[in-house]
């Protein structure tokens, strides 16, 4: 029985750390190799907060460096080209076949050639700032149609805005060529010009 004792406590110590006179130890928990536990660092040029990645979406640097690698791989044309796959395109890859363009970029793109051609009428035109909104707008509408160049082939009609004969302005910008391609726009700009009001149609 005595021997049966000794053994007894001698495989209990063994089996959970217990010695004599001391306290049971708690089991310990295994060691794993460092290698096989996943990495909680961030790969190289990656930022984390709370848990997450800062993705393309969320970090300027990431997104300017996608910028940077897809103007390496598409590169930028400013006009409209048929990719490898014989879709029109334009920009950084832009598919305007598949894609087009969205309602802001247009807003976007009208804006910027407001501005555009109306900076180029005071270079060319400086008497424009003489006329009244309403025959401003006229002017920058046809330069928007025309093209400055095209605008400033009417001569004869630009003399007439400049000295206020507006009615014989008018008149001149219905018997051009211009008028039979556009049509209803002509008339409209006409009367315009003539009124120096706003039609009904583009009233807010």
């Amino acid at each position: 029985m005595l021997k049966f004792l000794r053994w007894l406590i001698k495989w209990t110590a063994k089996n959970h750390g217990v010695t004599d006179g001391s306290s049971p130890k708690s089991p310990s928990t295994p060691q794993r190799n460092a290698e096989t536990l996943p990495s909680l660092a961030a790969p190289s040029g990656q930022k984390f907060y709370m848990g997450r990645t800062y993705t393309v979406k969320t970090s300027r640097e990431q997104r300017t460096a996608m910028i940077a690698q897809l103007r390496l791989h598409e590169g930028e044309r400013l006009f409209p080209y048929k990719c490898t796959a014989g879709r029109l395109t334009i920009g950084v890859g832009r598919n305007l076949d598949d894609r087009g363009i969205t309602a802001e970029e247009s807003a976007y793109l009208l804006g910027n050639d407001i501005d555009d051609y109306w900076e180029r009428l005071e270079t060319e035109l400086p008497w424009i700032l003489d006329l009244d909104p309403v025959r401003q707008r006229v002017l920058l509408d046809m330069a928007f149609n025309l093209g400055i160049g095209g605008l400033l082939g009417f001569r004869m009609t630009l003399a007439a805005i400049r000295g206020k004969e507006y009615e014989r302005a008018a008149a001149m910008m219905l018997q051009s060529r211009w008028a039979t391609q556009v049509g209803e726009r002509a008339k409209r700009l006409s009367r315009m010009m003539f009124t120096g009001e706003i039609p009904k149609e583009l009233r807010e």
